[in-house]
């Protein structure tokens, strides 16, 4: 029986969907945990493979906490720059968590700054949900520059901005045509 899936953002095809990560059982994590203790907060997190709602996946679990200045945990994903293509539109990326607002953050090679960023903010809810992300979306935060595509360095993640148990879990992630 073929998965219905709950999609967020406009309509694209299946076979405009690029893989740029699947998640698969018995598999490592590519994903890299940060949190707001390399700048002196308390945040908590950790990255383990699991399962849900029938599905393997890379989840995300801790909790922020706004003591010293801190508020952030995120699962990063390194983009090598052969995945990338010029005729890509945008980014798609599934994900199931507690009910809370993620942000999605990407970083290019024109941003020198850690806090710099293009970003925007996903609702994400207890069933696995499809974003699709048009490059237009991603808001430039804390810089001057326009989103480049072709410069993208990683995909992350991010739970910011409040005191919450985090629990969000990725199964795919690419770009769509």
């Amino acid at each position: 029986m073929k998965e219905i899936i709950k999609t967020q953002g406009p309509a694209v095809a299946a076979e405009q969907l690029i893989d740029v990560y699947r998640s698969t059982q018995d598999q490592t994590s590519p994903w890299v945990v940060i949190s707001d203790q390399v700048m002196g907060g308390v945040s908590t997190a950790a990255l383990h493979q699991d399962q849900r709602d029938n599905s393997t996946c890379s989840c995300l679990v801790g909790r922020t906490r706004l003591d010293n200045n801190g508020g952030f945990v995120q699962m990063r994903f390194d983009i090598e720059p052969s995945c990338l293509r010029p005729d890509y539109r945008g980014i798609f990326i599934e994900l199931y968590g507690s009910a809370h607002d993620y942000n999605l953050h990407v970083k290019t090679n024109q941003l020198s700054r850690p806090w710099q960023s293009f970003r925007c903010s996903l609702a994400v809810e207890p069933q696995w949900t499809r974003f699709i992300v048009p490059y237009a979306q991603l808001q430039a935060h804390r810089t001057d520059a326009e989103l480049e595509p072709t410069k993208i360095r990683s995909i992350a993640v991010v739970a910011i901005g409040q005191a919450f148990a985090v629990d969000i879990c990725v199964r795919r992630l690419g770009f769509f045509l």
